[in-house]
């Protein structure tokens, strides 16, 4: 946790509601994950709200932007984007929304540190996962055809496609302004990338793609067979990212019909499988160079897009307002 002191939280007014400009959805906000520490270490943060439904306080800079965590996984982030959306003491009808985190990405993506603002987010768990077993009876002492190497389909009964594609005016916007951002990187993250034959032999980039979001710890090629698989059929792959909230943080801003502010950026802390001579166990999380890499990198390009787009409003949500973003 940082060192600073900060604002105690309080109940929010709804006779005087918080208008921030923008507000920034890291997941979690405790170590070894703590991708809410470097935005509450450097900016100034001069109030904090109790807001019911939320998983942590609402944290409010000096320069109009809110900063909370909504928790990990799907069920999470929706519950606190909605709580967000709902509060009566918050209005953020004239804020953009930017989740800011890490991911995970296969290997020959980007680079370790990398951070990636997707052009798209698809649901990884909205669909079929057959056992398809030699008698189909059941029995768990049969085998399974292991040469089954895509297990999965798409759902039957689909009224829509589990993918959200991003607003260009944003992600125009966003990348000019992340591509101006120096990353940081880190030699002892390039020396594990190494280890990996088909990652590049290069360091941390800004680039764009698809974000797969899915509540399941799935590590491994055979799994990222089937993700890749998915994005085909949404015309969404390849992948460039996986996490476990962006979905639903996309699915609540849509039904309250805010989908079009929206962006997800997402640093690059592992990889989703093990390289050679490494255990899919021993590589899940990456390195702790790696992960406070992806941390770092993620506010300072999340940081830069925030700012880009409250002061260029590239879809102008404050066009019929004549006060300044506060």
């Amino acid at each position: 946790m940082t060192d600073r002191t900060l604002p105690a939280p309080r109940d929010p007014d709804p006779d005087d509601p918080a208008e921030p400009a923008a507000l920034v959805l890291p997941a979690v906000g405790e170590p070894p994950l703590n991708e809410r520490e470097p935005w509450l270490e450097r900016h100034d943060i001069v109030d904090a709200l109790s807001i019911p439904g939320a998983e942590t306080p609402l944290y409010l800079t000096a320069d109009g932007v809110a900063v909370t965590t909504t928790g990990i996984g799907k069920s999470d982030a929706a519950t606190t984007t909605a709580a967000l959306l709902a509060a009566p003491g918050v209005d953020l009808d004239a804020a953009y929304v930017v989740t800011a985190g890490i991911g995970g990405a296969p290997p020959d993506a980007a680079a370790l540190g990398s951070v990636v603002v997707a052009d798209a987010v698809v649901d990884w768990d909205r669909k079929h996962r057959w056992d398809r077993s030699a008698s189909g009876t059941g029995d768990p002492s049969e085998t399974i055809d292991a040469s089954d190497d895509r297990p999965i389909d798409l759902l039957n009964y689909r009224p829509r496609d589990y993918v959200w594609h991003i607003d260009d005016r944003l992600l125009e916007d966003g990348i000019a302004a992340a591509r101006e951002v120096d990353l940081r990187e880190d030699p002892l993250a390039r020396e594990y990338q190494g280890e990996y034959p088909t990652a590049p032999d290069a360091g941390p980039i800004v680039t764009t793609g698809t974000t797969v979001c899915g509540d399941e710890f799935w590590h491994g090629p055979r799994y990222a067979r089937e993700v890749e698989w998915l994005c085909d059929q949404y015309d969404a792959g390849p992948y460039a990212t996986t996490q476990m909230e962006d979905a639903a943080t996309a699915t609540a801003l849509e039904r309250f019909g805010l989908l079009d502010r929206y962006l997800s950026v997402r640093a690059i802390a592992n990889y989703d499988r093990s390289p050679p001579g490494e255990s899919v166990e021993e590589s899940f999380d990456g390195t702790e160079a790696s992960l406070a890499l992806a941390v770092d990198n993620a506010e300072r390009v999340g940081s830069a897009i925030v700012e880009e787009l409250v002061a260029t409003d590239p879809i102008g949500i404050r066009a019929d307002s004549s006060e300044p973003p506060v």
